[in-house]
């Protein structure tokens, strides 16, 4: 819920920003207020649509309308921007808003749709990947779709009934809204004569602009195996657990000790003020309810765990002071295995509140896998970044081997069943009936008394009664030996299988990984036993591919949405040069800041791929529209850039500010969608720079190309003639 709380926080941060960005361009309160009708319009749609299909608000739905807040602005942006132009140049509200508005669009609907077609993809993804984004395609795609019709419909309707001529507006406001207005116009207008100044240079510098334009991508290539990966980023919940296990055949009472040292070391480890409660236990419940919940249980077992104020009310992160306390309980003896983890609920439910590090060994003998675990466990607590390496196959345990004689049991009449059952209900109890009085009934329960039950040596002498109710002793027909036995045997596949965990602390789990798959070349397998990646792990490595396929499949769903718009297969290619430099900026925004690629972080790759695409099909359909008219291609290409470069920048800067909120925020969970908010101003810086110099270049030289072609074709149909 708190993590929910700070979600809510941080939309309600970015639609502030992305209308105090509306307001700073548009410099019209009324024109700023039709923008932002647009996003309680798209975002009221949404949660109709939730509603409708009985989905829920939750993390990944807050997420979602966050994200859109900025994208949902972007089509009433262009329309409104387009319809001022032509209001400012003495059109009549009415005309104005009806040419405005057709003129882009055309734009609107093909940089709209998409960003449309990148998430249905989603929406058919099974897994873990499924599970978290089905639901953040199915509520974008409704709130894009949303703002789409708004402003092709409310957002003219509005403007010729709001909205004056020229510059009227303005007159009516005080002196200061007035300066103010001028003087951010100003700015403007020297933000549009430098870009000119810098398209004409690169529209006859083609080659300087396209081989730096190679050379910058390349440079953000090669930080790529610098790049650290995970499966989901850690939240600070403040959730500490501590797990540990005495060797076999310990007793409660020493259990109960160690648990007391721990509990001091915590008191002296966790400061006063960062511990809001804790809780601990050991031992085991008769009915088994620990083992049932997933949990350890037996007299050598225990768990503590501990809850930590919130994260902007402490210095220290749940991780630092998890390894602090790793570190100290290291030193009280008797432990043979402990586990010190900062648990997160979103991993928690994902994995099941495993260790992210799990390697299988596999094969039909036991003790063959044990060996070659011992071996990767070895391995793995030499790799920098791994803590509490341990293997899934508990100890043997003590053990009291009953081995009947069958033929003596026989010449009494007993079976292994009945012997069995006798010796249970001797030392551990049993309910053979129930005594009834006044309509009120009892269990009665037998067993031999505390004193006799806990005697090892009364068990050869515990009375086995026979069908014909003569009464024998148990030695007399069992011999009773002494040993070890396993506590659990796994399988997986039919084959027995021994797991090396591993958590981790201050490296990625890609880094951690590569490491071992080095080390594990060096490893002498047995023929017969097979060691694979489970865990964190190999969920990753699943997630990531579906999600590669989803971007493959996204960006042939842009590029054929383009085509189909464009009628060309050119055109789309062109646009279609903007989305490495998005990979661009979230590689070198992954660099300066130490984000990971995960599976929130992956998703916003695929997210701009849709997105930074509208900026060119903005910039190339109004070039196209003053080709037609019968402009110059060089003069088209610059006009096109100087009228459309304001609308971009609102887009962009409202997509930017929409984000930034995700990116710096410090509350509980934030560590969720931080990766997410980063990715998308990396992306989108990155992007719309170069989007703005280098899809006019190429567009140049390509519609050049044409031309030449176009003019030689004609030359030699007037020789033929």
């Amino acid at each position: 819920m708190l993590a929910i709380k700070t979600l809510r926080d941080e939309l309600l941060r970015a639609i502030f920003l992305v209308l105090l960005v509306t307001i700073l361009f548009l410099r019209r309160i009324k024109a700023a207020a039709i923008v932002a009708l647009t996003i309680p319009f798209s975002l009221i749609s949404a949660f109709i649509f939730l509603y409708l299909f009985g989905r829920t608000i939750n993390i990944i739905s807050l997420l979602t309308l966050a994200i859109a807040c900025g994208l949902v602005v972007d089509d009433a942006i262009v329309a409104l921007e387009n319809i001022i132009r032509h209001l400012e140049r003495g059109g009549r509200p009415k005309t104005s808003a009806i040419y405005g508005a057709s003129e882009v669009g055309m734009a609107m609907t093909a940089s709209t749709m998409t960003v449309v077609v990148v998430f249905v993809p989603l929406m058919f993804v099974g897994g873990i990947t499924g599970a978290l984004f089905k639901e953040l395609g199915f509520v974008m795609v409704v709130t894009l779709l949303a703002s789409l019709f708004t402003a092709l419909s409310m957002t003219p309707m509005l403007s010729a009934k709001w909205l004056e001529t020229g510059s009227k507006e303005f007159a009516e406001e005080q002196s200061f809204w007035s300066k103010f207005s001028k003087t951010t116009e100003k700015f403007l207008v020297l933000i549009e004569d430098v870009y000119s100044r810098i398209l004409a240079w690169a529209l006859s510098h083609k080659k300087i602009v396209i081989t730096g334009s190679i050379l910058i991508f390349a440079s953000s290539l090669a930080m790529v195996p610098f790049m650290g990966s995970s499966f989901i980023p850690d939240m600070d919940s403040g959730d500490v657990n501590v797990e540990f296990r005495l060797p076999e055949g310990t007793r409660i009472e020493e259990t109960n000790q160690v648990m007391e040292k721990i509990l001091q070391t915590i008191s002296k480890t966790v400061k006063p003020e960062e511990l809001r409660h804790s809780y601990a236990f050991d031992g085991q419940t008769e009915e088994g309810l620990g083992a049932a919940m997933g949990m350890d249980e037996g007299p050598n077992v225990g768990l503590i765990g501990f809850k930590l104020v919130d994260r902007d009310k402490r210095e220290r992160s749940a991780k630092d002071i998890a390894g602090k306390l790793r570190e100290q309980l290291e030193r009280i003896p008797g432990i043979s295995r402990m586990k010190v983890t900062a648990t997160s609920p979103l991993s928690s439910l994902m994995m099941g509140g495993g260790k992210p590090i799990v390697i299988e060994v596999s094969g039909p003998d036991l003790n063959t896998n044990l060996k070659v675990a011992e071996q990767v466990k070895k391995i793995v607590q030499e790799v920098p970044g791994t803590t509490d390496v341990s293997l899934s196959q508990k100890d043997p345990r003590p053990e009291l081997w009953v081995e009947v004689d069958r033929e003596k049991a026989s010449s009494f009449g007993l079976n292994l069943a009945t012997i069995a059952g006798t010796v249970r209900t001797y030392f551990y109890g049993d309910t053979p009936t129930e005594f009834r009085d006044a309509g009120d009934s009892f269990d009665i329960f037998i067993r031999l008394s505390e004193a006799d039950k806990n005697k090892l040596e009364n068990l050869p002498e515990v009375p086995i009664f026979t069908p014909d109710g003569r009464m024998i002793k148990l030695k007399n027909i069992a011999e009773i030996k002494s040993g070890e036995g396993p506590v659990e045997i796994e399988r997986k596949n039919r084959q027995r299988i021994v797991n090396v965990e591993a958590d981790r602390y201050g490296r990625s789990l890609g880094e951690i990984t590569n490491d071992i798959k080095d080390a594990l070349k060096n490893v002498d397998i047995p023929p017969g036993v097979s060691v694979s990646f489970g865990g964190e792990i190999e969920e990753q490595q699943k997630a990531f591919k579906d999600l590669s396929l989803v971007l493959v499949l996204g960006s042939v769903l842009v590029y054929m949405v383009l085509a189909s718009l464009y009628g060309n297969f050119r055109d789309p290619l062109i646009i279609m040069f903007s989305v490495p430099f998005a990979l661009t900026g979230v590689f070198y925004a992954f660099g300066l800041t130490g984000t990971t690629l995960s599976l929130i972080s992956y998703m916003g790759i695929i997210m701009l791929v849709g997105i930074v695409v509208k900026n060119a099909v903005i910039l190339l359909d109004y070039t196209h529209l003053l080709q037609n008219r019968g402009q110059p291609l060089l003069e088209a290409i610059t006009n096109a850039g100087r009228n459309r470069l304001r609308p971009i920048l609102m887009t962009t800067a409202a997509m930017f500010f929409g984000m930034l909120p995700l990116a710096v925020s410090r509350g509980v969970g934030a560590e969720i969608w931080n990766p997410l908010g980063i990715t998308m101003l990396g992306g989108l810086s990155v992007s719309t720079l170069v989007t703005l110099v280098l899809i006019p270049t190429v567009y140049c030289l390509f519609e050049e190309r044409r031309l030449r072609k176009t003019a030689g074709i004609q030359k030699l149909g007037m020789d033929l003639s």
